[in-house]
């Protein structure tokens, strides 16, 4: 269950001239990842990574467990076909003594066709993935200039990071709950304070902040609506919720049954969404349901602490 939730984090992440002027190379806060942003492209508020002052492009950086072989043999125009992805062009780098690729690739989005560069890196235990994403009608010179950065990519194996570097919100684990990775701008709590092994059974909670702006019209719609998409469960229902307080905010905390995808063993959800300005934080707690008296007083003590910050 725990090891899961990395391959629906990865396919989120997913959905100018030699000339160009850039930046002095910067470490990406959260990341062990530095590279120089094009001109006019500031740190992004809701993810790792740099968007555009005056424009939608942006360039996201993700890191993630497991070996970054798998990740590069998985990148075929067959697989990314599967999702939506027309591959256009790919070519081989070394990134800080690293294999790495460069995808090109075109993508169709409600907004109209979307490009993005994509740089895939690592080592025998973790990836890396920058995604640059660009307007298809939009300035050839700014995918000119998003490919040219992510080719300033260095990775800095030995960095220190705090995993709570350059999010918008913080948490204090439980005695229970301890924090084992973060991807993008979720971070994830378990028992051990691992990712755990497949087939792990130990219980996951999950905390971070939508990517992207919208109005989620009526809460508690949205909420359940929400609490079905979740990638690692099946048969979720038999909601019950309630308006709460987090940190000041008007937030909806629910609890539903639901059945683990891969398994077939109940479970027992716990969800609080918390809008804001930007969009809105999310927690999601999922445990066997025969421990689900022990576990959600420890998912709800985890969302009590939260508390929101000024990204750094």
């Amino acid at each position: 269950m725990v090891r899961s939730i990395f391959s629906a984090l990865v396919l989120a992440a997913m959905t100018a001239s030699a000339g160009t002027a850039f930046a002095q190379t910067v470490r990406v806060p959260g990341t062990k990842v530095s590279l120089a942003p094009p001109a006019g492209f500031l740190a992004a508020r809701q993810y790792p990574g740099f968007e555009q002052e005056s424009g939608p492009a942006s360039i996201m950086v993700t890191e993630l467990p497991g070996p970054a072989a798998d990740m590069l043999r998985a990148m075929t125009g067959e697989a990314l076909a599967t999702r939506g992805l027309i591959l256009m062009t790919a070519h081989d780098r070394t990134i800080s003594g690293h294999p790495a690729r460069l995808l090109h690739i075109r993508q169709q989005t409600v907004n109209g066709d979307a490009l993005k560069w994509m740089l895939i890196t690592g080592d025998g235990a973790n990836t890396i993935m920058i995604v640059g994403t660009y307007p298809a009608a939009g300035s050839a010179a700014t995918g000119s200039a998003i490919q040219q950065s992510l080719l300033t990519t260095a990775w800095g194996t030995s960095t220190a990071v705090n995993a709570f570097e350059g999010l918008p919100f913080h948490v204090t684990p439980t005695a229970r709950l301890k924090l084992a990775h973060r991807v993008s701008n979720m971070l994830t709590f378990t028992e051990s304070g691992t990712m755990g092994s497949p087939g792990s059974t130990e219980a996951l909670y999950l905390v971070g902040h939508s990517i992207g702006y919208g109005d989620l019209g009526d809460l508690q719609t949205f909420s359940e609506t929400r609490a079905r998409q979740t990638t690692l469960t099946t048969g979720v229902g038999n909601f019950a919720g309630r308006i709460v307080q987090v940190d000041g905010l008007d937030a909806y905390e629910l609890e539903a049954d639901a059945v683990d995808s891969r398994s077939g063993l109940p479970l027992r959800l716990y969800q609080v969404i918390i809008p804001d300005e930007t969009g809105y934080f999310i927690a999601q707690g999922l445990s066997g349901a025969d421990r689900a008296r022990v576990m959600v007083p420890e998912f709800k003590a985890v969302t009590a602490s939260f508390r929101r910050d000024t990204p750094q």
